[in-house]
């Protein structure tokens, strides 16, 4: 039993002089009703026979004080003198100091035994002198408790000798305080799995782990039993009741031993209706239009949904600053969903705006942002010395920065910083990483005479988005700020790295097969693998053309392998797991290795088991909603096949039903000399989506072209009708703001939470807390501005979405059809397609074209004057090449002037020598090659007009 008395001051004054702490033990002869009359079975409540202090004390003060005053009334019968004489003859009459000596006081126990329960034992323990409790020999982590908290006297264990199995109960006195606990002795350990109806114990041996049956168990909330049972020959028990948020197993094994778990247990999956809402993109600016689209079902468990309820629903917008802007009347159709717009007001604020839709007494929740972009007073345009960029590459170019008449800023002050993105595919899909600094030489620079800043970047080592940020100053109010994106791709190429399982038996020849993701020159040389648990390493060449390698482990563990090219960069990983004599996992864990990541139904799933050390029983399961099954290590059930491999290996064979999609857990629990540990594996089985394809009818469109868009639904490769929603937006919105809205297919049939919690009888503890009841003033609120996201690119139409489509449907053949305009912007378009069945099965599809012109044109003055001003003519004309000959033609009242011009690459200044006096309209055309690129004109208003 542990101990904890206050130490110190407390210590000296009020505690050390009783001399330690008096112990009581009590058997409890009934535990199982002793246990369902507490309240709170952390805290134990039996009231005690308090007697006080006693008469021992008082009477001995009274002698002595009695005693003391009878001498003084016999020393006033004689003189001074004569008891002076009387002493020197006989000094053993001299009383000394004895009748000014205070009375001893004996610490006597204030508290009587219980007379309900039998007394075991009691004894009075020395507390001060007793070893306080200290962490163990050798126990030495920096950071750790242990170095820097001093073992404090009067924390203790005080050990209660070996008793029979049972329950007892402890009272610790100190004068007249008094604290009790039950000590729980067994040899039996319960192990429960709890879910949300249903609650399964297995009770096993504490030292061995073998499985213990005839355990008396009674469920309880606290209040009183809800169910109760007795665990079968496996030694488990499965009891079916509504779980409340706690609740209590309290258990009696065959031996009289007594045992309590806590188990505390919460909903992780719901299923109801699922609504899908989304837009047609995720970042707009004040003013701009959003489309709305909703799309739901009824789900019933993991795999099976009926269509909603068609009802009519209100979608209500909130800003930023939570303020309702307006509300919506949406109309949801068990078929097709829901649709709905609304405008941004002009003054709209930045930030981060939450759709709250009202259907049937619930509220569903999707997002968006607005952000600002602001045009700066002169410009910063980015020109590379390449267009691609490989890993390993160093980046190179140069910045431009123009005013709107041409003229370059001069001597400018310009700050650079660069941030990397990591870049991955994961399920063909680009993930970015976080962004991470990276360090510049000359990161502060100043431009020269024509407006001109060298760059020169550091190379990267793997595929990174590199996120520059340009912050130039001409002295002026302000700092004009640009972000500038340049991707760097694979260095030469990316590969796939696979092989048949996931996990191998020492000394068998593992086949790896790697094949390229994209076509590149270059290709893997070397292969290299890495055991984790010695950092032991080997490399080998790869066959010139080949497509595979074979490699022998000869020593069980864990394995990186890695493919690198000729310069020693990494092109394909692989972690990998070898079985065999002499593996174990670590203290305390269960290492669990599947063979696949995932299964189609009809497979078999096999599941490599590890133990730290030799183990004979231990409770398998597979859960979800509820212990889907179960069995023992030492006696299969007939939904696995178990295969012992050595001494600490077991391989567990599964097979795979359609029950198991979307995925299911597969739980090892065993029990060890006084220690319990368990690990969860999940089993991930392929749930049948649409495959959604979009196709185009080429990849580059001239601005105003008419783009054609064809769409096909199919299920495991045969057409199939479905309700599609498409939109076509610009893939920088995706640059400043990542798509927002979750994967549809991740969205209704996600990877399910386990719904079953594990505990043990062995962590069932005693706890409190105390809290400060005096007031604490708020905290007072930490928010930085969000900073203004500044978007420039070369475009003259501010259109982020091209099209939206929010109801198509594709046919019997799975083909649908629509066209849209290219805008007059210059950009990279995203096409994305989201679409149901009326089974409710979803897909979601993704293609990309390209909007460009090899010349375009960008005014840099403003288009529109009053009579009176004298406006500086002049555009900007950006080129794709560099050295292009073309002809300006410029038209103003009747006039016509024409130039030859050479153009650089990038941004070319252009003045227009007209001499404006009057109203009309000014007109500018290009051509090259005798092929008119692009025309633009501004105007001049009449007096009074704007």
């Amino acid at each position: 039993m542990r101990l904890e008395a206050p130490g110190r001051d407390y210590r000296r004054y009020q505690m050390e002089e009783y001399g330690g702490v008096d112990v009581r033990l009590y058997r409890i002869p009934d535990p199982m009703a002793f246990l369902r009359q507490q309240k709170n079975l952390h805290r134990i409540v039996v009231q005690p026979q308090y007697l006080g202090d006693g008469l021992n004390n008082t009477l001995t003060w009274l002698w002595d004080n009695w005693y003391g005053k009878s001498r003084r009334v016999m020393q006033r019968t004689f003189s001074s003198q004569s008891r002076q004489n009387v002493t020197q003859a006989l000094p053993e009459l001299h009383l000394g100091n004895a009748i000014i000596k205070p009375s001893r006081y004996v610490q006597n126990n204030q508290f009587s035994p219980l007379k309900k329960y039998p007394l075991v034992e009691q004894f009075r323990y020395p507390l001060w002198q007793a070893k306080p409790v200290e962490p163990q020999q050798g126990v030495k982590l920096e950071g750790a408790s242990s170095n820097f908290i001093s073992p404090q006297p009067g924390n203790i264990y005080i050990p209660l000798g070996q008793q029979e199995p049972g329950l007892y109960l402890v009272e610790a006195m100190v004068g007249g305080y008094r604290a009790t606990t039950v000590v729980f002795v067994s040899d039996t350990v319960a192990l429960s799995k709890v879910s949300g109806n249903e609650l399964l114990v297995w009770t096993a041996g504490k030292k061995q782990g073998e499985a213990k049956p005839g355990s008396e168990i009674l469920w309880t909330d606290g209040l009183g039993v809800m169910t109760r049972g007795v665990t079968d020959d496996s030694g488990t028990l499965q009891l079916q009741h509504i779980s409340p948020e706690r609740s209590y197993i309290l258990g009696k094994d065959a031996e009289g031993g007594v045992f309590v778990s806590e188990n505390f247990f919460y909903e992780s999956e719901i299923y109801n209706t699922r609504l899908y809402i989304f837009t047609d993109r995720p970042l707009y600016r004040a003013g701009d239009r959003v489309d709305v689209k909703v799309m739901g079902r009824e789900f019933h468990d993991p795999l099976h949904s009926s269509p909603i309820v068609s009802a009519p629903a209100k979608l209500s917008v909130l800003d930023a600053n939570g303020s309702l802007l307006q509300t919506v009347d949406v109309t949801l159709d068990a078929r097709n969903g829901g649709q709905g717009s609304f405008r941004l007001p002009e003054n709209a604020v930045a930030g981060g705006y939450e759709l709250r839709l009202a259907y049937r007494n619930q509220v569903y929740s999707s997002s968006f942002r607005v952000a600002n972009y602001i045009k700066p007073h002169f410009e910063i345009g980015l020109a590379l010395d390449k267009k691609e960029f490989k890993t390993g590459e160093a980046v190179s170019g140069k910045l431009q920065l123009l005013y709107p008449d041409g003229e370059p800023v001069k001597n400018a002050r310009v700050q650079l910083s660069l941030r990397a993105q990591q870049l991955s595919m994961v399920g063909n899909d680009l993930r970015y990483a976080g962004r991470f600094p990276v360090s510049l030489e000359g990161s502060e620079t100043v431009s020269d005479a024509s407006g001109h800043v060298a760059l020169n970047l550091p190379a990267a080592d793997k595929p990174s988005r590199y996120l520059l940020t340009v912050s130039a100053s001409d002295g002026a109010a302000y700092r004009v700020t640009t972000t500038k994106e340049i991707l760097i791709e694979r260095g030469l190429a990316h590969y796939s790295l696979s092989t048949a399982a996931q996990y191998s038996n020492s000394g068998e020849s593992v086949v790896f097969r790697y094949a390229a993701l994209e076509s590149s020159k270059q290709v893997p040389v070397t292969y290299e693998w890495l055991r984790l648990e010695d950092r032991t390493s080997h490399s080998g060449e790869l066959p010139s053309g080949g497509k595979s390698f074979t490699v022998n482990f000869a020593k069980p563990g864990n394995y990186n392998l890695t493919l690198r090219d000729k310069d020693g960069l990494i092109l394909a990983g692989l972690s990998y797991a070898v079985s065999g004599k002499g593996s174990t996992a670590h203290t305390g864990t269960v290492d669990i290795v599947a063979d696949k990541t995932l299964y189609q139904p009809g497979e078999t799933a096999k599941m490599l088991i590890t133990f730290p050390e030799p183990i004979d029983e231990a409770l398998l399961t597979l859960e979800r909603d509820r212990v889907e099954q179960q069995s023992l290590l030492s006696h299969p059930a007939n939904w696995l096949t178990l295969q012992r491999l050595n001494d600490t290996q077991y391989e567990a064979r599964v097979p795979v039903s359609n029950s198991f999609a979307p995925n299911i857990t597969f739980s090892v629990l065993y029990t060890r000399n006084g220690q319990y540990s368990f690990q969860n594996a999940g089993i991930k089985v392929a749930v049948p989506q649409l495959d959604i394809r979009v196709k185009t009818d080429k990849t580059h469109y001239q601005l105003g072209e008419l783009v054609n868009v064809e769409l096909t639904s199919s299920l495991k490769g045969k057409p199939v009708s479905a309700q599609l929603t498409v939109g076509v937006v610009d893939e920088m919105i995706y640059a400043l703001q990542p798509e927002i809205a979750p994967n549809i297919g991740k969205f209704f049939y996600p990877l399910g939470r386990n719904n079953v919690r594990t505990s043990s009888s062995l962590s069932f503890i005693s706890y409190d807390q105390a809290l400060s009841s005096e007031p604490v003033a708020p905290g007072a609120t930490n928010r930085s501005e969000r900073r203004v996201k500044m978007l420039e690119r070369p475009r003259r139409e501010e259109v982020d979405t091209a099209a939206w489509m929010p109801s198509l449907t594709t046919d019997k053949q799975g083909k649908a059809y629509f066209t849209f305009l290219m805008p007059d912007s210059l950009t990279r378009w995203r096409i994305t397609a989201r679409g149901m069945n009326g089974d409710g099965l979803v897909g979601q599809g993704r293609a990309y074209l390209r909007s460009e012109k090899n010349l375009y044109m960008k005014w840099s003055m403003p288009t529109v004057y009053r009579v009176g001003d004298k406006p500086a003519a002049g555009l900007f004309i950006f080129s794709q090449q560099d050295n292009e000959p073309v002809a300006l033609v410029t038209k103003f009242a009747g006039a016509e002037m024409r130039q030859t011009l050479t153009l650089h690459k990038g941004a070319n200044y252009i003045s227009l020598a007209q001499n404006i006096q009057q109203s009309g309209l000014l007109s500018a055309e290009h051509s090259a090659i005798w092929l008119v690129k692009r025309r633009t004109a501004t105007k001049w208003a009449s007096a009074g007009q704007h």
